[in-house]
């Protein structure tokens, strides 16, 4: 859990400063397994979280005085949780560290606002694919980047009656993304703007990192499409007449 995260899913900017102090030391906890905290260690957690210095002596009486902190035996300039708000903080974020559903992304690569908020499992991997392509991960980021563009192609054919001319023999799945490409290019229904150029380096870049036994994606792999795959996902969302719904 990053503090990016933890700020958001506590909504501590809205918080006034006792309870901001309380849960940057609760989060430094998490993260440290550090229990005594002093003021100076507070400020910059304040710091760290991109907060304003605060009044240390005003801060430290609140902590006090609204029984969430108290004084440790011997340690009188530093601070500890008193043991029922701190199990009620761990009742309440703990699960943050155990959470197996929330991905940590900020529109790294896509951008979350326009392509976001249409189909939840859309929501989920382009939000993967940012939380790869922020944490260095770009094999990861080509291959979900790659799957991307295959389904928002099939969604596409599908919006437009037309998918019928990508199934497979057994009518009941879809061919290879190569052969849904070739088809794209030059369907007359699709009307694909020039963006279909650049169609196959898209596959491309995801078939390597997906296949290829020697070969590992860099960032200037993914940097190197990153505008025409913009720009193919926003006409694809308008062929797949996404751009105005809600998740599903």
């Amino acid at each position: 859990m990053k503090i990016l995260g933890f700020k958001k899913a506590t909504e501590l900017d809205k918080q006034n400063q006792t309870m901001q102090a309380a849960l940057l030391c609760y989060y430094h906890y998490k993260t440290t397994d550090e229990q005594i905290f002093d003021m100076k260690g507070i400020q910059e957690l304040f710091s760290d979280a991109g907060f304003n210095s605060i009044n240390s002596s005003r801060v430290k009486k609140s902590l006090i005085e609204k029984k969430i902190m108290r004084i440790p035996k011997g340690l009188k300039t530093s601070l500890e949780f008193i043991p029922s708000v701190f199990q009620e903080y761990e009742q309440q974020y703990g699960v943050l560290w155990n959470d197996n559903e929330t991905i940590n992304s900020e529109s790294e690569l896509i951008d979350e606002s326009k392509f976001c908020g249409k189909r939840n499992y859309l929501t989920r991997l382009i939000q993967q694919i940012n939380h790869s392509y922020a944490n260095n991960c770009y094999d990861a980021a080509a291959v979900l980047m790659r799957r991307l563009f295959e389904i928002m192609l099939i969604l596409s054919y599908q919006n437009l009656g037309i998918d019928n001319e990508i199934k497979d023999k057994s009518g009941s799945g879809y061919i290879m993304l190569d052969g849904i490409v070739k088809n794209a290019i030059n369907n007359n229904t699709l009307k694909l703007s020039r963006i279909k150029t650049e169609f196959d380096s898209f596959r491309k870049v995801g078939n390597f990192s997906a296949h290829n036994i020697t070969y590992t994606a860099g960032i200037k792999d993914i940097d190197d499409i990153k505008l025409n795959y913009r720009a193919m996902l926003e006409e694809l969302y308008n062929k797949a007449g996404l751009m105005e719904k809600e998740d599903k």
